[in-house]
């Protein structure tokens, strides 16, 4: 048993590049992978919704601003050169309320023909 003891403690102990032993060179990359991990783990930053009413509120942003984008393609181009973020949400907002008022005056509409 002394001799596999000291095979095992053996390999460890030999010396290779530049005069450092085997056990120098584990423990030296396994600290820069470490030191890696850590800067990795500390400079990005990984953040998960942590309950429902945040994750439905991402959603909620995600559809508000699709449809912005897509409100945002129908302006022509020689309209955008004058445009800030105020001129293109009151714009947005004003095509909004056009489109609820036309709504409303079709639903008005087939309500009175069907009272007939």
């Amino acid at each position: 048993m002394d001799d596999n003891t000291d095979f095992r403690d053996v390999w460890l102990e030999t010396v290779t590049i530049g005069g450092f032993r085997v056990w120098h060179i584990i423990a030296a990359v396994l600290g820069i992978l470490m030191g890696i991990m850590i800067m990795v783990c500390c400079c990005i930053r990984f953040r998960i919704p942590r309950t429902k009413q945040e994750i439905e509120a991402d959603y909620q942003r995600k559809q508000i601003t699709k449809k912005f984008r897509e409100k945002l393609q129908q302006i022509k181009n020689s309209e955008m050169d004058d445009m800030d973020l105020q001129k293109v949400c009151v714009r947005i907002q004003s095509d909004l309320l056009n489109l609820q008022a036309s709504v409303e005056s079709m639903n008005e509409k087939q309500n009175v023909k069907f009272k007939i």
